[in-house]
């Protein structure tokens, strides 16, 4: 993939200036409690979208649901997420709670650069239509909250990998600007992979 420094860089201009959530909808069952609502997974949705439809983190959403691997969710599976207006009607902040660390998760690999780019033009040189469009260096095909692009020299194809505040991923790509500690999330829409921008200083564990 040659063209995902374009990606890259309008990411980092443009990560202030947009708003999280792009203001859609939120699919949302009865609020429960205090603090917390339940939502039903829809084709599509992964932990790292809903948590970002819900202003929080891959993380929290784990906790709260206590799931063992965020990656594998199912359709009609019931998860709570954080209820940010019934938090702001209370009055309550949320509980400060230490920082989980990927040195908990397997190998600690130190901190990472991360970007995001999608399967278009703008990251890959490929459209719709290409026999390419979509598919990974290593032949499979790329899925958000599952595909990251790695360096192999630093991060094997095909290694299960915990990036700290999203979840779990797996090494499945390249990229030509992809070198060192620097990884590139998958995303499926142009819109969010701006948004994330470039996040420095994340820490990555390699899971054994």
């Amino acid at each position: 993939m040659t063209k995902r420094w374009l990606i890259s860089a309008l990411g980092l201009a443009l990560a202030v200036g947009l708003t999280v959530g792009g203001g859609r909808d939120l699919p949302r069952a009865e609020a429960e409690g205090s603090g917390w609502a339940t939502i039903k997974v829809e084709k599509g949705d992964t932990v790292y979208s809903i948590a970002r439809r819900f202003g929080t983190d891959v993380e929290t959403v784990s906790r709260m649901n206590r799931l063992k691997d965020p990656s594998l969710i199912r359709v009609g599976q019931v998860l709570r997420v954080p209820d940010r207006k019934r938090e702001a009607e209370s009055g309550r902040k949320g509980e400060a709670r230490p920082a989980l660390l990927p040195a908990d998760y397997g190998r600690d690999l130190g901190e990472f650069t991360l970007t995001a780019y999608t399967a278009g033009p703008e990251s890959t040189g490929k459209s719709p239509g290409h026999p390419a469009y979509g598919i990974t260096s290593s032949g499979a095909p790329a899925v958000e909250g599952v595909t990251i692009a790695v360096d192999p020299s630093v991060i094997p194809i095909g290694s299960r990998v915990y990036i700290e505040g999203l979840g779990y991923f797996v090494a499945q790509d390249t990229g030509s600007a992809i070198k060192g500690k620097r990884i590139d999330v998958f995303m499926n829409d142009l819109e969010e992979a701006l948004q994330f921008g470039v996040k420095k200083g994340v820490r990555v564990a390699i899971v054994e």
